[in-house]
Formats: C-alpha cells, sequence, structure tokens
C-alpha cells in the first residue's frame, strides 16, 4: 500500500509533521504513482484494489501537514475522484460512484472546467437514470445542455436531449419526450451522426406508438431500421424490426376493433 510506501521514503521511523513538509515532492510522487497503478488496475478488471489505492492517495492527500497550493490540490483531488469514479462504475457500485462524482462535478464547476463538468453531468445523468432517481437525472441532463452548446460538444448535446426524451418516456408523457427526441434528432443529422439518428428515430416511433399513431410510428423505425441496415448495425436493426412488428400488431387489432363496434352499432 501507499502508506508502506511512503515509509521507504523517509530515513526516520516515525513520519512526523515536519519530515512530511521536508518530503512532499515524494509525497505527491507516491500519490502519482499510486494512480497510475489504480489505473492500470481498473484496465485489468480489479476495480476495487484501485479503489483502495486511492483511498490511500486521499489520506496522504489530506494529511495536516501536507502544505501545497489550492490550484495543485485541486488538479490531484480531479484525478484521484475521477480515477475512483470510473473504478466505482467498472464493479457496478452506484451509490459510491454518485457520491464521488458529486465530488468530483464540485470541483469541475470550481475550478471553472466546463468541457468535464458537461461530460461528467451527462455520466452521473445515466447512472441516476439507472438507478431511477429521475428527479436528480433530469437535473443533471438539464445542467448539461448549456455546457455542451458552450463547448460546441453537439453529440454531448444531443445525448442530454435524448436523455431527457427517455425520462419523460418512462414518465408517460408522451409530448414532452417527443419535444426532446425531435432536438436530438435534429443535432444528430446536422452533425451527420447515423448512429445517433437512428436512435432517435426509432425512439421517437416508440413515442408514436405509446400515443397511438400508428402510421407516424412506422414511419420512423423504418427510417431507424434503413440507417440501421446502412451502418450495419444488426443489433438496432432487430430492435426495429421488433418494434414494427409491434405497431402492426396493434394497429391491425385496432382496425380490428372499429370494424367491430361499427358492426355492433349498425346492428343495434
Amino acid at each position: 500500500m501507499l502508506h508502506k510506501a511512503l515509509l521507504c521514503l523517509f530515513p526516520v521511523t516515525r513520519i512526523t509533521e515536519e519530515s512530511v513538509m521536508n518530503y512532499v515532492e515524494e509525497i505527491l510522487q507516491a500519490i502519482l504513482i499510486g494512480l497510475a497503478v489504480a489505473n492500470f488496475l481498473i484496465n485489468i478488471g480489479r476495480g476495487s484494489k484501485a479503489i483502495e489505492l486511492c483511498n490511500e492517495s486521499l489520506v496522504l492527500l489530506n494529511h495536516k501537514a501536507l502544505n501545497i497550493t489550492k490550484q495543485l490540490g485541486q488538479f490531484i483531488y480531479k484525478e484521484i475522484y475521477g480515477t475512483m469514479f470510473n473504478a466505482y462504475r467498472r464493479v457496478s457500485d452506484h451509490t459510491n460512484a454518485l457520491a464521488c462524482g458529486r465530488k468530483l462535478l464540485a470541483i469541475h464547476q470550481e475550478c471553472g472546467d466546463t468541457v468535464q463538468e458537461g461530460t461528467l453531468s451527462i455520466a452521473l445523468a445515466q447512472i441516476c437514470e439507472r438507478q431511477r432517481m429521475y428527479a436528480e437525472a433530469k437535473e443533471l441532463y438539464e445542467r448539461a445542455i448549456p455546457l455542451m452548446r458552450t463547448t460546441g460538444n453537439r453529440r454531448a448535446e444531443a445525448i442530454s436531449y435524448g436523455g431527457l426524451g427517455k425520462l419523460f418516456t418512462a414518465a408517460c408523457k408522451y409530448v414532452k419526450a417527443k419535444k426532446y427526441y425531435e432536438k436530438a434528432l435534429a443535432i444528430s443529422i446536422e452533425i451527420g451522426d447515423r448512429e445517433g439518428e437512428a436512435a432517435y428515430y426509432g425512439n421517437l416511433g416508440r413515442v408514436f406508438e405509446s400515443l397511438g399513431e400508428y402510421v407516424k410510428a412506422k414511419e420512423y423505425l423504418e427510417k431507424a431500421l434503413a440507417i440501421s441496415i446502412e451502418i450495419g448495425d444488426r443489433k438496432g436493426e432487430a430492435t426495429w424490426y421488433g418494434h414494427l412488428g409491434g405497431v402492426f400488431s396493434l394497429s391491425m387489432n385496432t382496425s380490428r376493433l372499429i370494424n367491430f363496434t361499427r358492426n355492433h352499432l349498425r346492428s343495434t
């Protein structure tokens, strides 16, 4: 662990405040080495060990005798919390990933790091969405949109609109969902993101299906299907075929119900 490794750097048996201050450079070097090892561990699937190293790094960084500038401290905290956030996501520990991500988000905001703040907001929103924390997910997606617009990241802006569309679909607020999906689709077409275009055409098709507008649902799902075939997305192709089958089934049942009702009214 880093504490044991650090002991080897000091020619004393007990780390005093004075010795720590004298060896600030060695402590920071030990932290950075620990983070490099932690990132390697994440890449080979040992997220739990990476988290242990990050916690050790925090202990060293939080030592009361470690006197460093605010700017340097923010930089190292960003590196530690960023690594921990990735590690928690790898081990599917969503609770700790959110806690760590919120701390990291506050640091990005304090530093004025608009790009990272927007990107992290989307990542946190997606975790909240999976955890059914819809109110916080909505807030985070809405937070990301102006940040992504400012930085010119149009694809991330579209993802944020698409995320809001999913949230409103889950809440059965289909008119609002339609509005956000249409914004996401427009951006995807503008930037030539064919994969995103297919996804948003398909999601709009599902919204129209939920609204009972089967002709429009069929039209949008067929567009999604055509793009998926074009780009070789076999999974997407299967998805849109499945939804088209559902739309045909629902529209046929609706037609049969209408005909049955008409015949019944005529006979009475």
